[in-house]
């Protein structure tokens, strides 16, 4: 048995960028849950529901087939090499992206999709593996943000595991929105502790916030069981980030705005238990060679330009032992 540690050097990338535990030394069962924020992805479709004129084949961006199948490729090269059980994807914005997104796929995938009433038309959506999980209800929990969470119960190899996806309003709204909508948040997930004490929660996405900052610790009580014995959810993800790492780059700055909580059943018991988690990282996944914003996640558009990347985020995973 030994402890791992993984160091990342920004564009020398050479696998994953994981925080581990022990590992045992007999083989076990192993299963993993991810989030990638893919960064628009548009179909070629103008909508007749909000305005995404720049996503089409006449608007700013260009946005015709041989783009939108760069995307697509370029998504399931990453998701392929991930390989996840069940990941979460946010910023899609039609049934037929995720559509058209799976068939591209190498790895059988099956999907959730419901729309949101986000002004851009950017929605949330769940792919699984049929072969290991198998959902048993679904349906969207007010945000009161136009950004709806989506709710699945299934079962991940048998067991049961309620699941939440979200993508949470960006830095440039209001401190008070953000704070109601994470609130909402974490009293949905206490809601199913409080009706099933045995609950099992994996609530994953893009917060569009780092771990320590305020608006998570007061909505989320992060840093300790609250008085009145309301949930505590654990950040498997937390240490990487003190020790700089992240998935998201704002202004020179590594940010972990794509994070997993956990609730503490996952620590200790019987059925699934916590392994290990982390941030998925290529080196083709960056920028390089005389790139402005060399070692950075390589995205679709840099200052307008167009890059032909993946996405501005980088997906994170954890994993889990049995």
């Amino acid at each position: 048995m030994g402890i791992c540690s993984t160091r990342w050097m920004l564009w020398r990338t050479v696998g994953l960028l994981t925080f581990c535990g022990v590992f045992p030394a007999v083989a076990q069962e192993r299963a993993s849950i991810a989030f990638y924020n893919v960064e628009n992805l548009y179909d070629t479709v103008p909508s007749a529901f909000y305005d995404d004129r720049e996503y089409t084949p006449t608007g700013r961006l260009k946005w015709g087939g041989e783009r939108y199948t760069t995307k697509l490729r370029n998504l399931s090269r990453v998701i392929d090499a991930m390989s996840p059980d069940v990941i979460g994807l946010a910023e899609v914005e039609s049934e037929r992206a995720v559509r058209e997104l799976v068939m591209t796929l190498r790895t059988d995938y099956n999907y959730i999709h419901r729309t949101t009433s986000d002004r851009r038309g950017m929605d949330v959506v769940l792919l699984y593996k049929g072969d290991k999980w198998i959902p048993e209800r679904v349906f969207q929990v007010s945000s009161a943000s136009g950004r709806e969470f989506l709710y699945v119960r299934g079962e991940l190899s048998g067991e049961r595991v309620d699941l939440v996806v979200c993508h949470l309003l960006s830095q440039f709204n209001g401190y008070e929105r953000r704070a109601i909508s994470l609130s909402r948040l974490y009293r949905f997930v206490d809601s199913l502790h409080r009706s099933d004490p045995g609950a099992r929660v994996v609530v994953v996405g893009d917060f569009n916030a780092n771990p320590t900052d305020r608006v998570m610790r007061k909505a989320f009580h992060t840093e300790r069981r609250v008085a009145d014995g309301s949930v505590f959810l654990f950040n498997p993800l937390y240490a990487m980030w003190r020790r700089g790492y992240g998935s998201y780059v704002y202004r020179d700055r590594w940010n972990l705005y794509d994070n997993i909580f956990l609730d503490h059943g996952f620590l200790s018991g019987k059925g699934w238990r916590y392994d290990r988690s982390g941030v998925f990282v290529r080196e083709w996944m960056l920028s390089g060679g005389d790139m402005l914003r060399r070692g950075y996640p390589l995205r679709s558009f840099s200052s307008g330009a167009y890059t032909g990347g993946f996405s501005d985020h980088l997906p994170v995973f954890v994993e889990f032992i049995r």
